[in-house]
């Protein structure tokens, strides 16, 4: 697969989720940036081939690849390490999981569940709109997210369910115990009931206004990683 613009390749390189094979670059670019992806490239031992536009305009899979293609490898199935986790369940456009792991990383979370599907044909769509994020973080594809969770909970997370409804609290008035999984659904059809039912509490954020039309999920997950972050800096 290809992976274009900077940010992407320098986290494909950097971060070790993915075998990267060869860097074509923009042989006219000689910023700080591009020179940084050439020595981490030799470094790796990556095929770094200078190359002029037109060349790469004829490798490109979008319209703003920036003066830089990779050619790499599928990324692997990480292991989850301590720390929060957040579940992401019915997220599937790119972009929105994209956004959403470029929020939770900027807020310190490391771990991501996601359900077992084929991510390979949006991996170029991830790592863009995360701005990298998605080679930063731990992410583990799950089969049985079921016995997962039931896993997690045995050894001591504490589980969180973003739910609205009269056996919700406020999430502003709850405290996190150490250490926390969040579980976030899409828009469409929300956490799958099996999975919603292993939820310690169920939580809703308040709103300042009488609107009735929930957050979407980036949104809301924005809320729940800055609430989140504000916590474990005490």
């Amino acid at each position: 697969m290809k992976i274009e613009g900077a940010i992407s390749v320098k986290a494909a390189i950097s971060n070790n989720k993915r075998a990267v094979t060869k860097v074509y670059i923009d042989k006219s670019k000689k910023t700080k940036d591009f020179n940084y992806i050439r020595k981490i490239a030799k470094q790796a031992n990556i095929e770094l081939i200078e190359s002029t536009k037109e060349e790469l305009e004829t490798l490109a899979v979008g319209k703003t690849f920036g003066g830089i293609i990779a050619e790499c490898g599928i990324r692997k199935n990480d292991e989850i390490n301590e720390g929060d986790i957040f579940y992401l369940d019915g997220i599937e456009d790119p972009f929105n999981l994209g956004y959403i792991m470029r929020n939770l990383y900027a807020f310190g979370v490391k771990n991501i569940i996601l359900p077992s599907r084929d991510y390979s044909n949006m991996e170029f769509q991830l790592l863009k709109s995360s701005a990298g994020a998605y080679d930063m973080l731990n992410v583990k594809i799950v089969d049985d997210v079921y016995s997962y969770i039931k896993e997690l909970k045995n050894n001591n997370y504490k589980c969180y369910a973003l739910k609205r409804g009269d056996d919700a609290k406020d999430i502003f008035e709850t405290k996190f115990n150490n250490p926390a999984l969040f579980m976030i659904g899409g828009e469409k059809r929300g956490i799958a009931s099996n999975i919603l039912d292993l939820a310690d509490e169920y939580l809703y954020i308040p709103y300042g206004t009488d609107f009735r039309n929930s957050l979407n999920a980036c949104n809301a997950l924005a809320v729940v990683a800055t609430l989140l972050f504000a916590q474990r800096k005490k």
